[in-house]
């Protein structure tokens, strides 16, 4: 079987975006408190699910926070929350869910509200707040739908996983002085004009902020200037070493330039920190041992990253595994661990790909075989 590189195959976008992540659109913009007008009803006006997540003590989320829909083996990010917490999305009908089922079941695994109506139309169906590293008490959205009006679902509360050190927050978020604060929400506000000044303002004014820097390396590493994205990532884990977010940009700088064993090195600190909550740097670590022809590392990684990716956000780690097993000539494991990625791949280029390859292993598993007399 031909040599295999898998540095395409790394997830370039590895959280929703920088500091602040972008809501995907579902509606109108609406205000963060109760909207419960008679006139909005299912058959005239949108209706829009709201509420705010908060920390369980009471501080600011540093972080974009990602609402996920549930219903049955669909989830769906709906939109992520604000700089204050809050969220609103509005409802989709069957017929609209349908129309964008196909482009969400690539990136999210598909599916959304089963239709309007009473609060049994969502009868299994839950509310989520995801964010790596922590945990909260889903919403049964059956109760909180049980009349055809737009519904605040109140507050969902964030609690951090007990054993989990790394952490997509920061603890020098909490000493930021207000002016440090207020210069990197602009920002993250001005996100799409790339607002390099207002990071660098932030970081100069508190050296120590951790989310600043991480936020300044990632508008440097998109305007391609490396060695300061460097220098940026490498300040956030000075001040902050338990921090997620740099050492994955770090991890996917050095995939960049195929310096695999520092993609291993460095996703390694991320793992003995947390292993639960990044599946991402499980497949980046996994992606660097297989380049390092290190195939036992990289089989024991790609399971760990499918063990930790419960919602199969990364289906490419399948992909991974199999072509490791293949490099150990478990041809029978690696066919079928490829023939479950090209089950949710859509993809063209990664299923031709990932169908030569199965090919190949297919007949190295034929000329393996015995002949039968």
């Amino acid at each position: 079987m031909r040599s295999f590189f898998l540095y395409s195959l790394v997830v370039l976008c590895l959280f929703a975006s920088g500091a602040f992540g972008q809501a995907r659109s579902t509606g109108r913009p609406q205000p963060s408190g109760s909207i419960s007008s008679s006139a909005d009803t299912f058959g005239s006006r949108p209706v829009y699910l709201s509420g705010q997540v908060i920390l369980a003590d009471g501080s600011k989320i540093s972080e974009r926070v990602a609402i996920q829909t549930t219903c049955g083996d669909r989830k769906r990010i709906e939109t992520y929350t604000d700089s204050s917490g809050n969220f609103s999305f509005e409802v989709k009908t069957r017929s609209e869910s349908l129309e964008t089922q196909t482009a969400d079941m690539s990136t999210f695994g598909g599916g959304t509200f089963s239709g309007r109506g009473s609060g049994g139309a969502w009868q299994g169906c839950e509310l989520r707040a995801v964010l790596p590293g922590f945990t909260a008490q889903p919403i049964m959205l059956a109760s909180a739908m049980s009349r055809p009006q737009s519904t605040n679902v109140g507050k969902i509360v964030l609690k951090p996983i007990a054993s989990a050190e790394g952490s997509v927050l920061s603890v020098t978020t909490m000493a930021a002085p207000d002016a440090a604060r207020k210069a990197l929400e602009k920002a993250g506000e001005l996100e799409k004009k790339n607002k390099l000044d207002e990071a660098q303002q932030a970081v100069n004014i508190y050296p120590q902020y951790a989310i600043a820097w991480s936020e300044l390396g990632r508008l440097q590493y998109m305007k391609h200037d490396r060695a300061a994205a460097q220098h940026s990532f490498e300040q956030a884990l000075t001040a902050d070493s338990k921090y997620a977010k740099p050492y994955l940009w770090l991890a996917q700088m050095a995939v960049d330039s195929q310096q695999w064993q520092t993609v291993v090195d460095v996703t390694g600190k991320l793992l003995a920190l947390n292993s639960a909550s990044f599946p991402g740097a499980w497949f980046l670590n996994a992606t660097g041992h297989y380049n390092l022809q290190n195939f036992d590392a990289a089989e024991h990684s790609a399971r760990e990253g499918m063990k930790a990716d419960s919602d199969h956000r990364i289906p490419r780690m399948e992909y991974l595994l199999g072509l490791a097993l293949a490099k150990k000539n478990d041809f029978t494991q690696a066919a079928e661990h490829i023939r479950q990625f090209l089950r949710s791949s859509t993809d063209p280029a990664e299923v031709a790909e990932a169908q030569a390859q199965l090919a190949q292993i297919e007949q190295l598993m034929t000329a393996s075989t015995p002949a039968q007399k």
